[in-house]
């Protein structure tokens, strides 16, 4: 009997949210939600933040695959926008071929997604795959087949915030990671304070000032998805 899994992926591919985050660094791209499917057109929400919003938007409008973009939001450094692409490069035809479903919103880090992918089966994953195969590179980066007596809600697992938290987490580097396990084993975070940042560093064999700038960006990476995830469950 077919196992049902759940897949952890990787992957790029000729869309705006692979290539455009690459040339603004400063912004980043957030999927939302899928709107609709017209005469090969599909439709998406996404929000937009960052220094560099207005140029961003600028290179997803004249981007090849996109037809038409709608600016639903707009502020200094947000926008919220519902962009109209062509429906052969998403992976909607992917998953309805495959009975293959994501679970989790992707993630876009150095022109890479990142995202969680429920599976009835490994061989309905493989047509899920081959169905991208001229447009996509993809890598798995992780896969779990559930048990027998192991229930799945997908509504939950996402309210829960648990996928997004976890993807954002797979973004930072291995010393990002060292660094972020030390301070809080050393009790860095805690009230009063139970280590100081040059105990953190001499664990790792650095400067302080090193020490420093790894919490700092492993906190950056982390703080906006843990942000959401408290404004989701409030």
């Amino acid at each position: 009997m077919a196992k049902p899994l759940i897949i952890s992926l990787e992957y790029n591919h000729d869309c705006f949210c692979s290539d455009v985050p690459e040339r603004y660094q400063g912004t980043s791209i957030r999927y939302i939600a899928e709107l609709g499917l017209t005469n090969k057109s599909i439709s998406h929400l996404f929000d937009i933040r960052g220094d560099q919003v207005n140029k961003f938007l600028d290179a997803i409008r004249t981007h090849k695959i996109t037809n038409k973009l709608d600016v639903i939001r707009k502020t200094k450094d947000f926008v919220e926008i519902v962009a109209v692409s062509r429906e052969d490069v998403s992976t909607r035809h992917a998953m309805n071929s495959s009975g293959c479903a994501f679970i989790s919103n992707p993630i876009y880090d150095s022109g890479i997604e990142k995202a969680h992918m429920f599976a009835p089966s490994f061989e309905a994953f493989k047509v899920f795959l081959d169905s991208l195969k001229n447009s996509y590179n993809v890598k798995v980066t992780s896969k779990r087949y559930l048990g027998d007596d192991e229930g799945f809600d997908s509504e939950s697992l996402m309210r829960s915030g648990y996928l997004e938290l976890f993807t954002a987490a797979s973004r930072l580097t291995s010393k990002q990671a060292e660094a972020l396990r030390l301070a809080s084993d050393m009790g860095y975070y805690e009230m009063p304070k139970q280590a100081r940042l040059s105990k953190i560093a001499e664990k790792m064999g650095t400067s302080e000032a090193a020490a420093g700038e790894l919490l700092r960006k492993a906190e950056k990476k982390l703080l906006p998805t843990l942000s959401r995830i408290v404004q989701l469950r409030s």
